[in-house]
């Protein structure tokens, strides 16, 4: 596991916009394992909370390194 709770993310490429809106601060909230699968959850600037899942952690690594800030 290469980020923990704490860690901040911001989009500033073309790709992943489904997920992560470009150019916005997301900072990781909690990591959990539900149901064969780890939840990623983000804090917005406004507080609210954004979801993720990965299918392991490797793949939520390789992803997340795209957009770390």
């Amino acid at each position: 596991m290469k980020y923990i709770p704490g860690t901040k993310f911001i989009n500033n490429t073309t790709r992943h916009t489904r997920l992560f809106k470009r150019g916005v601060l997301y900072k990781l909230s909690n990591i959990k394992f539900l149901d064969d699968q780890y939840e990623y959850t983000f804090i917005l600037p406004d507080r609210t909370l954004k979801s993720v899942k990965f299918e392991s952690i490797e793949i939520a690594d390789e992803f997340l390194q795209n957009i770390a800030v």
